[in-house]
């Protein structure tokens, strides 16, 4: 089947998928650094505290998606997906009436549960259940949502705070994902089954929530390729939070962001489609050792250079990276572990990966305070990354399929 006749015969629940990738924006980490500085402007808090804010609200986050994203596996989708769209409304809506450093913390928690967190989740989970024979390909299509949103929230954001503040800017986002986009996904639910496959309710909560991690912590898998893992969410994740101080290290003008971005979702997108090809015809797992490839190259060209070519390039090649990454990451764990436990197994992978999201401003910012160079920080992420991958080469030698099963 074509591209074209495969999402026209499945074009509401691709859609459903992309929508909620789309608007997962507002708890994601290039529109929350937007409004940083104007947040320490307004209430009156320094940037490093609000950086530490955003590390323990991040974990707290990480933490609580375990716990509530194990729910979809017994939960019908429409009440799922209400219950994220509304919770992101609230969030939007607790961030614009942030007046100190309480309140603030509790916006950051709930911005990135229920963006980052559970509305990713639910876009990869409910895809990856939804197709089989052409999960890769359906998963390439949901996923093209993030970089459409990150072509249209940063200027958007950056407008609307320069006209009505950072607070309002905030509360439109909470009454667009209340007015438009929580309607829209309950119209577009109607083509779902209410059993999407393998979920067989076998189990009860507990009981499947503690089978899907224990299949995550005993697969030989799963521990070997751990530290690669992180690389993705660490690594992008401290270039994103800290793309202007990269920049002002290496004498670039802000404008060259303004290219930079762009080139970073244009990149993203042929990843997005490259990696929906490559599973079906092979596998999730073939693809995944060479996911972080582009992204460490990335990052090796803005540790080596300061032509103003290295940062569109640079972003470019982690457009790529992350592009690949997306489908391959939700459609390894059906591949390994089936469907039945999905919602529980990746809640669990997307703990780690919050939480390593969440880390990586902290971890680079203490190393500049400790008097590391950028240049420094790069390199050092290279070499973390390189020495991660090496495991990865040898986790297929162990016959999985047959570890899980025994």
């Amino acid at each position: 089947m074509s591209l074209i006749d495969f999402t026209r015969r499945n074009a509401r629940p691709l859609l459903f998928g992309a929508l909620h990738s789309f608007y997962s924006a507002p708890g994601q980490t290039y529109v929350i650094g937007l409004f940083i500085a104007t947040i320490s402007a307004t209430l009156g808090i320094g940037v490093t505290e609000i950086g530490a804010l955003y590390l323990a609200a991040t974990f707290f986050s990480a933490a609580t998606l375990v716990l509530v994203g194990h729910w979809i596996d017994h939960v019908r989708l429409v009440h799922f997906s209400a219950a994220v769209v509304l919770a992101l409304a609230l969030a939007c809506f607790v961030t614009a009436s942030a007046s100190g450093p309480t309140t603030l913390l509790a916006a950051f928690y709930l911005l990135r549960l229920t963006g980052q967190g559970l509305m990713v989740h639910v876009e990869a989970t409910a895809t990856a259940r939804t197709f089989e024979a052409e999960r890769g390909r359906a998963l390439g299509i949901t996923a093209l949502g993030t970089p459409l949103a990150e072509m249209i929230f940063p200027p958007l954001a950056i407008l609307g705070i320069a006209i009505v503040g950072w607070q309002a800017t905030y509360a439109w986002m909470g009454a667009i994902a209340l007015l438009v986009v929580f309607p829209l996904t309950q119209w577009l639910l109607r083509t779902f089954r209410r059993a999407p496959p393998g979920m067989t309710r076998p189990q009860g909560e507990g009981q499947r929530l503690i089978a899907g991690l224990r299949a995550l912590v005993t697969s030989s898998y799963v521990l070997m390729i751990l530290p690669a893992l992180a690389i993705l969410p660490f690594h992008i994740t401290a270039i994103m939070f800290h793309v202007t101080t990269i920049s002002a290290s290496k004498g670039w003008p802000a404008s060259i962001l303004a290219v930079s971005f762009p080139v970073m979702a244009v990149a993203s997108v042929a990843g997005l489609f490259v990696s929906g090809q490559i599973i079906d015809r092979y596998t999730a797992r073939q693809l995944f050792p060479f996911v972080s490839v582009p992204v460490l190259i990335g990052i090796a060209l803005l540790a080596m250079f300061e032509a103003l070519w290295t940062m569109p390039v640079a972003l470019g090649l982690v457009g790529l990276g992350l592009g690949l990454a997306r489908p391959t990451l939700t459609a390894i764990w059906a591949e390994l572990f089936g469907v039945s436990a999905l919602g529980a197994i990746r809640s669990g992978f997307a703990m780690y990966t919050v939480f390593m999201s969440g880390l990586a401003p902290f971890v680079f910012g203490l190393s500049l305070d400790l008097g590391w160079s950028v240049s420094a920080i790069l390199w050092a992420m290279v070499a973390y990354g390189a020495l991660a991958l090496l495991p990865v080469m040898f986790a297929e030698r162990y016959d999985f399929h047959r570890e899980q099963r025994g």
